[in-house]
């Protein structure tokens, strides 16, 4: 955790003092924390009793986050806090992590014309890198956009850009925001220099490349091959393998061809301990890589790698599905025609003009396309340019806009998530032994 100055520790005591932990879950959070520290002395006993009084600090400031948004609002208004408030409140792997401190601290400024960007922190594994970093101007970055980020190992890019999250609107100068890369594959860490490149969509158009060292071991992932066939619902799942990564966690599976039913989106993934304590899908991202219709799917959850589990249960509820011939539609953009929708589901198809279909269908699902192929299995998913959605009572409108070559009618579009689940869940147990 970033060291703070006398300066640094008024503000946060002045922050503090106006604020109203709630009792109850503060004196579970203490409760947990020390039966948390016993446990620790127990294993560690040749520990330093400064350490130890470190480590009740350090759950009680995790776990005071996590009851608490007021204090948690606080406290990432100090210098080095900020990037991890958000996600400790929701992700207990980061939680996992910050207690554990696998993390590095970079804090390389750079300023490039009229931006300062700084590095502030990363955290990286076998399974993929988030950098946590801050841009600064005395303009007003509002009128500006990031027009892409990424990492690149010897001008070659590391991994894939999986997402950059801009939470703030209205006037500002400052910009603070975390960028995510995942891999299919295990990621290699036998160089550990980086590069790091940002650019602004300004008059000039601002780049950065900064380069950047990591210092600390990169941990190895656990791997649990299970290779167990589930049903549910007369649908088979074959759940392969399950690797756990100080990031997240990601289960391998993939669909039985013999099943009636196109497995679509699974929105209830979870781990769960012997006592009860669950792991689930991050907030802003559960979904891995590959598409059951093209064989496995990798679905991520919150990591519990820190964790020392006696038993662990993989529960998967509320599996989406549709009847195999019902999951697509089919439109001609030539003629500005709609060729086929299912008629069981509740979904609108128009084509108001040669490259823009508008898609209104039930709120609930994460987006309702995914593929994009035209008569001859040509990909058109990158034909892509620009979507908009809106909602509007318990529908959502989606409006997409494409730039064809050469593509043949007619065009085919799968159906990636739609709110009609299988009925049962599976619950498998993890071998950890």
């Amino acid at each position: 955790m970033t060291n703070l100055n006398d300066q640094d520790w008024q503000k946060l005591t002045e922050e503090l003092e106006a604020i109203e932990i709630p009792k109850e879950a503060l004196h579970q959070a203490r409760a947990k924390a020390t039966h948390q520290h016993r446990l620790t002395k127990k294993r560690k006993r040749l520990l330093y009793s400064v350490a130890s009084v470190a480590v009740i600090v350090l759950l009680l400031f995790v776990t005071s986050i996590r009851v608490s948004p007021v204090f948690a609002q606080a406290v990432a208004k100090i210098p080095g806090f900020s990037p991890f408030v958000g996600m400790i409140a929701y992700d207990k792997g980061i939680s996992d992590i910050v207690e554990n401190n696998y993390y590095e601290e970079l804090g390389i400024v750079v300023t490039q014309g009229d931006y300062t960007l700084t590095l502030q922190n990363v955290v990286a594994d076998h399974s993929g890198m988030t950098i946590f970093y801050k841009l600064e101007s005395p303009f007003d970055l509002s009128k500006v956009s990031i027009t892409s980020l990424e990492v690149t190992q010897q001008g070659i890019p590391f991994g894939v850009a999986s997402s950059y999250i801009v939470s703030q609107t209205g006037n500002r100068t400052i910009q603070e925001d975390k960028f995510e890369i995942t891999s299919a594959d295990d990621l290699s860490y036998g160089n550990m220099s980086f590069e790091f490149n940002l650019h602004v969509s300004d008059a000039v158009e601002t780049k950065f490349a900064v380069p950047f060292t990591l210092t600390k071991p990169i941990e190895q992932p656990k791997v649990y091959e299970l290779n167990q066939a589930v049903v549910v619902d007369g649908q088979t799942i074959d759940i392969k393998q399950l690797k756990i990564s100080p990031l997240r966690a990601e289960i391998r599976l993939a669909a039985d061809e013999q099943n009636t039913m196109q497995l679509l989106n699974f929105t209830s993934v979870r781990l769960i301990d012997e006592n009860g304590e669950d792991w689930g899908q991050p907030r802003d991202s559960g979904r891995g890589f590959g598409n059951l219709r093209d064989g496995e799917v990798g679905i991520f959850m919150q990591s519990n790698y820190f964790r020392q589990p006696k038993k662990l249960t993989l529960v998967m509820e509320r599996i989406e599905a549709l009847p195999k011939g019902s999951d697509y539609f089919e439109v001609d953009f030539e003629k500005q025609k709609v060729l086929y929708v299912p008629s069981e589901l509740d979904i609108d198809v128009r084509v108001p003009s040669g490259n823009t279909s508008e898609v209104t269908y039930p709120t609930g699902g994460i987006g309702v396309l995914s593929e994009i192929v035209d008569k001859e299995g040509n990909d058109l998913n990158r034909s892509l340019i620009e979507m908009h959605v809106s909602r509007e009572a318990l529908y959502d409108t989606v409006v997409s806009t494409f730039d064809f070559d050469n593509e043949v009618n007619p065009i085919r579009f799968n159906i990636n998530s739609y709110p009609l689940y299988l009925d049962g869940k599976v619950e498998v147990d993890i071998p950890i032994d």
